[in-house]
């Protein structure tokens, strides 16, 4: 099983949709994407992650389904900065870092976003099973193994706050060490174990190879 975990384009926050830059890179991912097929595509119902999503939707002829539980994490600014966009010195200056243990009690934000990561990690697994994959404890049971590859176009608060439940790193920590750029591609495999477990495991952090695409890969793809 292959999952995607994609940012989307250059927002406008403002109007909620995405900007003429956005726009080009939208149509560059979906040139990126269309080298492999997908299985399916979920989204995050806010405008700027689906006007990203359609240009893949559209090139690859497959339909999409909207998630609300993809929509941009909406914890409370720190210092006027959402959590994930804070300089990492707000986390990084301290003797003692947050752990697993730990972590959603720190007190810039910790506590107010376990709602959202505990949200985020129900729903995900609810799709996950759908596939054929049950959590059980810091795994997945193998029910009906899939070699399908599915796409999730969404935030980067909400693909960091994901990336933290299935990976077992601190949340404060990815959001001090790691980037979600627009359109960034973050993939995951599934990787199966003595044909009964399967482990998730990141590949690919925020990939932005799509955006090397030519002009005229562009006007022959799209027009």
């Amino acid at each position: 099983m292959e999952v995607l975990l994609i940012r989307h384009g250059d927002p406008d926050y403002q109007r909620d949709t995405i900007t003429e830059i956005g726009h080009r890179e939208a149509k560059m991912l979906a040139i990126g994407l269309s080298a492999k097929p997908l299985s399916t595509i979920y989204v995050s119902p806010l405008g700027r992650a689906k006007d990203t999503m359609r240009y893949t939707a559209d090139i690859m002829r497959i339909d999409f389904t909207t998630l609300e539980w993809l929509r941009e994490v909406c914890a409370p600014a720190v210092d006027g900065y959402a959590a994930w966009e804070l300089p990492g010195t707000y986390i990084l200056n301290r003797s003692k870092l947050p752990d697993l243990q730990t972590w959603f009690k720190e007190p810039l934000f910790g506590k107010s976003f376990l709602p959202f990561y505990q949200k985020i990690a129900n729903r995900f697994d609810k799709v996950m099973h759908l596939w054929g994959y049950k959590k059980f404890g810091h795994m997945y049971r193998i029910h009906r193994a899939s070699s399908k590859r599915i796409a999730f176009f969404a935030h980067k608060g909400t693909i960091l706050t994901l990336l933290s439940y299935l990976l077992y790193w601190p949340l404060p920590l990815l959001f001090s060490h790691c980037q979600i750029s627009p359109t960034g591609v973050t993939r995951l495999i599934w990787e199966e174990v003595d044909q009964e477990w399967a482990i998730p495991q990141l590949q690919v952090l925020n990939d932005l190879s799509h955006l090397n695409v030519s002009v005229t890969d562009l006007k022959n793809q799209l027009g």
